[in-house]
C-alpha cells in the first residue's frame, strides 16, 4: 500500500503529466472496476487524489 506521500506524489506526476482531467467519472470507475481488493486500493486514492488537485487554486 501506498504511503499518503506517494499517493499525491503520483497524482502531482498525473495531473503535471497530463493537465487537468476530469477525474470524478474517474474515480468512480475505478472504484467499479477494482471494488474491495486491496492491492488495487491505492488507485482510488490516486485518483482522488488528481481530483482535488484539480479543483484546488494556484497560490
Amino acid at each position: 500500500m501506498m504511503s499518503d506521500r506517494e499517493v499525491w506524489l503520483k497524482a502531482w506526476d498525473v495531473v503535471r503529466t497530463h493537465g487537468a482531467l476530469e477525474s470524478a467519472p474517474i474515480v468512480a470507475t475505478l472504484l467499479d472496476i477494482m471494488g474491495d481488493d486491496p492491492h488495487t486500493s491505492d488507485w482510488a486514492r490516486v485518483a482522488a487524489a488528481v481530483d482535488a488537485i484539480n479543483e484546488g487554486q494556484l497560490q
